[in-house]
């Protein structure tokens, strides 16, 4: 946090991002839509969990996925 707000930091490297990581973060990472990380998401492709109302997406669970789509 800077100012109350929330850094939007990029990140090239999958070994750069933080071990458990939000919607944007995750969204930004893969370079896709919304809509397309949320038909992932829901459909259970890429494994993730929710707090509350929010999606959160584990690191490796985010590396294991690209992996297999190579």
């Amino acid at each position: 946090f800077e100012g109350g707000k929330m850094q939007n930091k990029r990140y090239s490297k999958i070994y750069e991002l933080p071990y458990i990581l939000d919607f944007k973060q995750t969204q930004s990472f893969l370079k896709i839509g919304r809509n397309t990380l949320l038909m992932l998401l829901q459909t259970g492709m890429l494994p993730a969990f929710r707090l509350g109302n929010r999606w959160r997406i584990r690191r490796e669970d985010l590396e294991e996925f690209i992996e297999n789509q190579l």
